[in-house]
């Protein structure tokens, strides 16, 4: 598109715009790696659930507020140790609640969350949070009202619940 042969910028308007598709660009590198993170600049970026700890983890971990004792949390506050430059999370599912369990113990560092895709949070959505982002049939982020609802049609639940459609 141009305007007056300017190139707009748009920012976060419209799927697969620039800012989701380098969101699952980091989320993919760190899906692949073995600490389930990777660094992109001033940016860390946190995979999911992977492991069968990982699902323990869910389960044993979260819902009793005990984050900062799961794998995927240590391992993402190592990440961001080694890498001080890190102003910026970007997470999806387990890794949603690692980044807001780092902004809390890690105040001093002033942590922006970036994006969480299909967190698995409890909010009632008296407020949309313009960071979170869920698909309308995500059965782990269905009770995350305060996010950003997409509904592209996507009806398997696995499919709903990942990244890398918006």
């Amino acid at each position: 598109m141009e305007y007056n042969n300017n190139i707009p910028h748009i920012k976060n308007i419209g799927l697969q715009n620039n800012f989701h598709h380098t969101n699952k660009i980091g989320l993919r590198k760190a899906y692949e790696s073995n600490k389930s993170t990777y660094v992109e600049g001033d940016t860390l970026y946190i995979a999911g659930t992977k492991t069968a700890k990982d699902w323990y983890d869910n389960f044993t971990k979260l819902p009793f507020g005990l984050t900062k004792n799961a794998d995927r949390y240590k391992d993402a506050e190592n990440a961001l140790k080694s890498n001080p430059q890190v102003k910026d999370l970007v997470a999806h599912s387990l890794g949603s609640s690692v980044a807001v369990e780092l902004t809390k113990q890690h105040e001093y560092n002033n942590l922006n969350v970036k994006a969480l895709y299909a967190s698995p949070f409890i909010d009632s959505g008296s407020k949309t949070h313009e960071n979170r982002y869920r698909h309308k049939f995500d059965p782990i982020s269905m009770l995350d009202r305060g996010a950003k609802t997409v509904d592209i049609g996507l009806v398997d639940p696995l499919k709903a619940h990942g990244y890398d459609n918006y």
